[in-house]
C-alpha cells in the first residue's frame, strides 16, 4: 500500500507541490507509525520512486529516503511518545531537517529555503498521515 501512496505523492510532488516534501512525510510516517525496520523499508520504496521522478542520482535519493525512514521509527522507539497532532508535526519536522541536512552533508548542495519546506511540509503532515492511515 505504501508504494501506491508513493506513487501518488510522487506525482502530486513533481507535478503540483514543488516547494513540499511529501515523499518525506511518508517515509517518517512509516518510521512513526510502523518502527525503524518498516521505515527503512517504506524509506526504500519511496527513494526508487523518487529516483525515477528525480534528476538526483538515484542512490542518492535512495539512500537519504531509507535513512530518513529508519532513523524515524528509531527515534519513536526510543523515546516516549504519544500519538497526537502536534507530534506528527513535530516529527515530520524534523524529519525534513533531517533529509536535508544529510543532502548537504553528502553533496554539498545548500538548500536555501529549508525551513519553509520543512514549515509547509509538516503542517500538511496531519493530513497526509490521515489519508494514509485511512
Amino acid at each position: 500500500m505504501v508504494f501506491v501512496w508513493a506513487l501518488i505523492i510522487a506525482v502530486l510532488q513533481v507535478t503540483v507541490l514543488d516547494d513540499i516534501n511529501l515523499l518525506v512525510i511518508l517515509a517518517v510516517f512509516a518510521g512513526l507509525k510502523k518502527g525503524p525496520l518498516a521505515g527503512l523499508l517504506a524509506g526504500g520504496v519511496i527513494g526508487v520512486l523518487a529516483g525515477v521522478f528525480s534528476s538526483a542520482p538515484f542512490t542518492l535519493n535512495l539512500a537519504l529516503y531509507m535513512i530518513t525512514g529508519f532513523m524515524t521509527g528509531l527515534v519513536r522507539s526510543r523515546m516516549f511518545y504519544r500519538e497526537t497532532v502536534f507530534s506528527e508535526c513535530v516529527f515530520s519536522f524534523a524529519g525534513v531537517i533531517f533529509f536535508y541536512s544529510v543532502f548537504f552533508i553528502l553533496t554539498g548542495t545548500p538548500q536555501p529555503f529549508i525551513f519553509y519546506t520543512a514549515f509547509f511540509s509538516a503542517a500538511l503532515s496531519p493530513l497526509v498521515f490521515k489519508v494514509v492511515e485511512g
